[in-house]
């Protein structure tokens, strides 16, 4: 279920190598008939989950936030995204490398001067030894513009080695999931509700990993609980690894 992450609970040893994992996944691209389709599912998929918090009377606003002028992109983190009040995030990057090696220059690039890479080990179901660096830590809005910039060279740098990024951002804060998507010209395609918890999967043309899920190319997966404002929000490029 995408209640926690498309792979399940917190990966520690994996049963499965990430290969073995996405080999399942083939999909065509999105046709502009398909897109507005798809908006409205999620318009839909909203409408529902407000109601089951009480926000009904929001429904309108979010659905002319969504299908407005969705060509233009800003910067699809949260706290530059336009739709968050918190004014820090908490950020988890995890560097996954399936052949068990390193690039040198990898551990030189940090996304903030302070940055402490964690090392790891993991043996998979299939025998083969992968590695991983992980490191958290709190940021700012312009922190957060920067990170995004780090981002977007070290996922063009590990396309040609092998590696894959993933990154996920959390505020103690519950979002507008469609004014989210409207901001950052997310096209949604799949949505869980699950008692208080809306999880949306979706793709970003300017983020520059992704994964197959089922038949859809996606790149962004977010999930927000809570009432009113007070809650949890989690944003996941391009899908949860650990639990939210």
């Amino acid at each position: 279920m995408l209640a926690f992450s498309l792979f399940g609970k917190a990966m520690t040893k994996p049963e499965k190598s990430e290969k073995e994992v996405f080999k399942m996944y083939a999909g065509p691209a999105e046709t502009k008939w398909i897109f507005c389709s798809k908006i409205m599912i999620a318009i839909i998929a909203c409408f529902i989950w407000l109601s089951s918090v009480g926000a009904c009377s929001q429904l309108e606003r979010l659905s002319s936030q969504v299908m407005a002028n969705h060509s233009q992109t800003i910067e699809p983190l949260l706290l530059n995204s336009g739709v968050v009040q918190k004014k820090e995030a908490e950020v988890n990057v995890i560097l996954w490398f399936e052949d068990g090696k390193i690039p040198p220059d990898v551990w030189t690039n940090k996304p903030t001067p302070n940055w402490i890479w964690n090392y790891k080990v993991l043996k998979t179901e299939s025998g083969k030894v992968a590695v991983t660096l992980a490191g958290h830590c709190q940021m700012n809005k312009n922190e957060e513009s920067n990170l995004y910039t780090w981002y977007t060279i070290m996922a063009q740098q590990l396309s040609g080695t092998g590696g894959r990024i993933y990154l996920d951002e959390r505020v103690p804060q519950l979002i507008d999931i469609s004014a989210y998507l409207s901001q950052t010209s997310a096209i949604p395609s799949q949505w869980a509700l699950i008692g208080n918890m809306l999880s949306i999967a979706a793709y970003q043309n300017n983020l520059k990993t992704s994964v197959m899920a089922g038949n859809d190319r996606i790149n962004i997966q977010l999930l927000s609980r809570g009432k009113n404002t007070v809650g949890q929000t989690v944003l996941a490029i391009p899908v949860l690894l650990d639990e939210f």
